[in-house]
């Protein structure tokens, strides 16, 4: 059994192993023809928990002589979720329901726009070196809120801040992985 050495892994890592801590995620709401969504620019500052969503490539199976082949087929997005807090001004939670609000209207059962490209957003979530360089981004393309999770509301809960969560549908998204080889300075 062959077993490497603790400077053979210490090098692989040279910098360090990325701190799921240093992260920001910024929303841009769809077309500036919807009011009350300004809020969205403090989601840099009150997003709490998201997460980079898994790639799938669903397998095609196919018979030949009797044995199943498997072959690529279409690449399927994982679920994106956020988690914000909740100041006084509801402003996060207020855009997102206003957002929602625009896409299919409570009371008039209407959409703001008949355009669907006028519902979607976007989403880029940032990751960051230790130093506070940009190591990643990921931008996820068409986006939409689906879900906004319900705030719970307790007597018993003191010295803390509500908090919701947001479920997101997007058609795509991209990851542009920054050099960060020598964020620190030369690891050799």
């Amino acid at each position: 059994m062959a077993i490497g050495k603790i400077s053979d892994f210490k090098s692989a890592l040279s910098l360090g192993g990325a701190r799921p801590s240093l992260f920001d995620v910024t929303i841009s709401g769809p077309v500036a023809t919807v009011s009350g969504l300004d809020a969205l620019a403090k989601s840099q500052y009150q997003c709490t928990t998201t997460s980079i969503p898994g790639l799938t490539v669903t397998p095609m199976e196919k018979q030949y002589f009797g044995r199943t082949i498997k072959l690529p087929g279409e690449m399927t997005f994982g679920t994106l979720s956020t988690t914000f807090i909740n100041p006084e001004d509801y402003g996060i939670r207020k855009g997102m329901e206003t957002w929602m609000e625009f896409i299919n209207g409570t009371q008039s059962n209407l959409a703001g726009s008949v355009l669907p490209a006028d519902w979607y957003g976007s989403v880029t979530i940032r990751q960051y070196t230790k130093n506070g360089d940009v190591a990643i981004d990921f931008d996820f393309i068409d986006c939409w809120p689906s879900a906004v999770d319900a705030m719970e509301l307790n007597y018993d809960t003191t010295g803390a801040m509500e908090e919701f969560s947001v479920t997101w549908e997007y058609n795509y998204y991209t990851s542009t992985a920054q050099d960060t080889s020598t964020a620190l300075g030369d690891q050799e």
